[in-house]
């Protein structure tokens, strides 16, 4: 048994082997009938292109932004005494117009006339002192020769009678004792009266300042009355009103804002590269003049003032209201508000009036709409226009350099539209690519199919 199954072994072997060969001759024998395929030329992949030629410009700019119209002048009127209101003006509401001059709303004067009559009743009596004092003054000016005199007839009594009584024993010694009484008594009344007027020339400054502080008093007390009564400073519309007739107002509360609409403003913020780049500034040694026609002088513009803030050339800007861009109104640009290191924006002030619309039927620009301002700049000259679509977001463009794809770096300037003006590593006559290709090889082969006017942008895709 054991022989049996050694043989079946070795036959199973012998099989297997037999059929493996069998597999290897013929797959060697089919290889070998096979023919290799011919190897053929790769084809290269071309791009058809429509281009245009490079053809420098220059580019009037402008820079647009956006803001609200506020009046120039707004003013907040308080009263300056404190009283009841006892009259305001029939059109003093809010939203109203009053005219320059106007009487907007009278406080109680009773208290004012009063003080008044008081005052000039002290100024009377500081008067009539004043001029007492002066009086006196030269009567005693007149005495003082008198008491003078009087002075040296009791000394030289006093020198008699003392030298009869001493040299010739003539009289007593009461009479001398008398007549030195008489000396010293007039000898005091002269020192008195010289003490006086050598007095009087400060008691009359006393009372000149007394007099001069009454007519302050009463000088003020009037300038207090007619304010009782306050006018409007200006044509102006009422903008905000916090009284009423009959009520009391105290002094310095704000009661009435009066917002001039006649000069309107518009700060638009603009980013302060562009502002920097494209807007002509004065500088300090720009003395232009400028005529005033009412005079036969010049008078010089506002200018830069060396070391202070920049001041902008007054262009004529235009303005649309947002909800109604078809009608335009014209501006002046006045002058640099402030520049905003956080955002990087300078704000700049257009001032216009309300009336200088450029249609016949606008409607009425007031306080309050948004509107888009645009701004004329200074020309760049040298510039390349391209759609924005055909720069790249790493701002590159795509050029042809004999019927080959060349990438070259642009930087971008300026934006008008859907286009973008470019300078860079473009030279005039260069054939730049108005299709848009998507992730193009570096030297692909071109064919042209095309060439776009300066004015037409390119519309095929790839």
């Amino acid at each position: 048994m054991k022989k049996m199954s050694g043989v079946r072994l070795l036959t199973g072997l012998i099989l297997s082997v037999a059929v493996l060969a069998a597999g290897i001759s013929a797959m060697i024998y089919f290889s070998s009938m096979k023919k290799k395929p011919q190897r053929g030329k790769p084809r290269e992949m071309v791009l058809r292109v429509t281009v245009k030629t490079a053809v420098p410009e220059t580019v009037y700019t402008r820079l647009n932004g956006f803001g609200v119209a506020e009046p120039v002048t707004t003013v907040r009127i308080a009263s300056e005494v404190g009283g009841r209101i006892i009259h305001t003006h029939p059109d003093l509401e809010k939203g109203r117009t009053i005219p320059k001059g106007d009487i907007l709303f009278r406080i109680d004067p009773l208290d004012y006339r009063t003080a008044i009559l008081d005052l000039e009743a002290g100024l009377a009596q500081r008067r009539a002192a004043l001029t007492r004092t002066k009086k006196e003054f030269t009567a005693d000016k007149k005495r003082l020769a008198t008491i003078r005199r009087t002075m040296e007839l009791a000394r030289g009594e006093f020198n008699r009678v003392k030298r009869l009584l001493e040299e010739n024993s003539i009289g007593n010694r009461s009479a001398v004792d008398q007549a030195e009484q008489a000396m010293n008594s007039a000898i005091d009344a002269h020192h008195q009266l010289e003490r006086a007027l050598s007095l009087y020339p400060s008691t009359i400054r006393e009372a000149e300042a007394a007099v001069s502080s009454a007519m302050a008093d009463l000088a003020r007390a009037k300038t207090d009355l007619e304010r009782c009564t306050v006018r409007a400073p200006f044509t102006g519309r009422v903008k905000a009103l916090t009284l009423e007739q009959g009520e009391y107002a105290s002094a310095g509360t704000e009661v009435v804002t009066l917002a001039d609409d006649s000069r309107l403003e518009i700060l638009v913020s603009l980013d302060a590269r562009e502002v920097s780049s494209w807007l002509a500034f004065k500088t300090p040694a720009n003395q232009n003049k400028i005529k005033d026609p009412s005079k036969s002088r010049d008078m010089p513009e506002t200018q830069a003032v060396p070391g202070g803030f920049p001041v902008p050339e007054p262009v004529a800007c235009e303005i649309r209201w947002i909800e109604a861009r078809q009608h335009a109104w014209t501006g002046t640009l006045s002058r640099l508000v402030e520049f905003d290191q956080a955002s990087r924006t300078m704000t700049l002030a257009v001032r216009f009036s309300p009336s200088a619309n450029l249609c016949g039927d606008c409607p009425p620009l007031v306080e309050g709409m948004f509107c888009a301002v645009s701004i004329p700049g200074k020309p760049i000259k040298g510039l390349y226009r391209l759609p924005r679509w055909l720069v790249t977001t790493d701002n590159t463009i795509y050029v042809a350099e004999n019927d080959r794809l060349a990438t070259r770096r642009v930087e971008r300037v300026y934006a008008e539209g859907d286009d973008v003006f470019l300078t860079g590593d473009i030279q005039p006559g260069d054939l730049l690519i108005t299709t848009r290709l998507v992730e193009p090889m570096e030297n692909a082969s071109l064919k042209i199919v095309g060439e776009l006017g300066n004015d037409t942008a390119g519309e095929s895709k790839e």
